[in-house]
């Protein structure tokens, strides 16, 4: 979970290159995002199939405020939006 507004959760394999660049994109950025193993997990992997129509990770599952739900997969897409969504910037701007 991130902030009060969204829930944000990435699906992906431990060993996947491209999660592993996305998994040290959150952590250089201090997100607290949940991260969910769909190769040893049935459910989790389902959950990946029906809600963004594809397995394929990794995958950044975004919920809004609205309950409105997205699905990037693209590491470099997911790591742009969450460096330009919660940016220490924007972080400053919204505590001003």
């Amino acid at each position: 979970l991130v902030g009060s507004e969204m829930c944000i959760r990435d699906s992906q394999y431990p060993a996947c290159p491209f999660c592993v660049k996305v998994r040290r994109a959150i952590k250089r950025n201090g997100l607290n995002i949940e991260t969910r193993d769909v190769k040893r997990n049935e459910k989790f992997k389902e959950e990946l199939v029906q809600g963004g129509g594809q397995l394929k990770v990794p995958c950044l599952r975004i919920e809004e405020e609205n309950g409105e739900i997205s699905w990037m997969y693209e590491s470099g897409d997911i790591i742009s939006y969450l460096e330009q969504r919660f940016s220490p910037v924007e972080a400053e701007n919204k505590s001003a």
